[in-house]
């Protein structure tokens, strides 16, 4: 059910009041047309709660800008848009192209820190944020319980000629009234021989869902700082679990959370969420953390640069020669496909944060 302006719209309705529901309840795709932007192709999505956000399809079907009634939720970086042809694969290049939006996926074979591994040379972050997908597909239809429902699903592949053949399978999808995205990966090694699988979902929160006294909510078994910048941020100016203001020449700040699932031996479903209780505002994240065991904590809390990450992935950001060390890289068998299904939801307001709390004892 969509409320407007004190009137609810079940489906019959919407089509009876709006020539086009879409204006409500929809889909739209488009292409940008302007500076390193142009070329890049996104399919908007409106849910009628309030929630707006982008599927991109240029860029690895990642999320774009989100925003609920006109106030932003994901940040966005100086960069913008950037089409793919822009790609900087060495070193720190990644940045260059990093347009921030809700989700920047990051891998699939490698992620974290940008390096030399076994003869190959590692961007920032993987590639798979930077490949078009291919067999897009925009789907509306009304279900069986009477609510409409909009998903976006592509094939984003990451492949190299005498090596790797991996393919990322991505389906999002919303529903009519409500005020959270779903997000559906399959991510299948289609080539011959075992290929180790790093993958990181880089979500990406920004003003007003951080500021000064948001909090981070997690369950979190341990939380480490990943360097001695970290340790000393957290002794000296805020806790971890603290954000400040925009503050002049805030560095990169990381934790490394092992989250504890719902699940007897500590490990099934999780929840995360940044919350701004001062604005009665913010968002959550729902992973499992048996797809997912590992949960990055990203604090860049600068002026201009002021963004939170919350991103639960297969293994940390130290780099892959670092993690496979640590014992944490994984490997995805020939011919052997994996899920991973995360939700990322906004909190309307107090009464939504006072929800969450309880619901799932913060």
């Amino acid at each position: 059910m969509i409320e407007l302006r004190g009137s609810s719209y079940d489906e019959p309705a919407l089509k009876r009041y709006f020539g086009d529901p879409s204006c409500v309840c929809g889909t739209r795709r488009y292409e940008l047309r302007e500076g390193r932007a142009e070329g890049v192709r996104l399919t908007e999505v409106r849910t009628g709660s309030g929630l707006v956000f982008e599927a991109n399809e240029s860029r690895g079907m990642d999320l774009g800008r989100v925003s609920f009634g006109g106030v932003p939720v994901s940040y966005q970086s100086y960069d913008g848009e950037v089409h793919p042809r822009y790609f900087e694969p060495f070193a720190d290049g990644w940045l260059r192209s990093y347009a921030g939006g809700l989700l920047v996926t990051c891998g699939l074979t490698a992620i974290g820190a940008p390096g030399e591994d076994h003869g190959e040379v590692l961007p920032l972050h993987g590639r798979i944020s930077n490949i078009p997908a291919s067999n897009v597909c925009v789907e509306e239809r009304v279900g069986d319980d009477g609510v409409r429902e909009m998903s976006v699903s592509g094939t984003v592949r990451e492949s190299k000629a005498l090596s790797h053949n991996l393919a990322l399978r991505r389906r999002v999808t919303a529903r009519a009234g409500e005020s959270r995205i779903l997000i559906d990966d399959e991510i299948a090694n289609e080539g011959f021989e075992d290929q180790e699988l790093m993958l990181l979902y880089h979500f990406n929160f920004g003003h007003p869902v951080i500021a000064e006294g948001a909090r981070l909510l997690a369950h979190s078994a341990s939380v480490e700082p990943r360097d001695e910048a970290a340790r000393v941020q957290e002794e000296q100016y805020e806790a971890h679990d603290e954000y400040p203001a925009p503050t002049p020449h805030y560095g990169d700040i990381v934790y490394y959370h092992r989250i504890a699932g719902e699940g007897p031996d500590g490990a099934g479903p999780a929840t995360t969420a940044i919350v701004n209780e001062r604005a009665g505002f913010g968002a959550y994240l729902r992973f499992d953390t048996r797809e997912l065991d590992c949960f990055t904590q990203w604090k860049f809390c600068g002026e201009g640069n002021y963004v939170a990450g919350m991103e639960p992935g297969n293994a940390f950001v130290n780099g892959r020669a670092a993690e496979r060390e640590a014992g944490h890289v994984k490997t995805l068998a020939a011919q052997e496909a994996k899920r991973v299904h995360l939700e990322v939801g906004v909190l309307a307001n107090a009464e939504d944060i006072e929800r969450y709390r309880g619901e799932n004892g913060f």
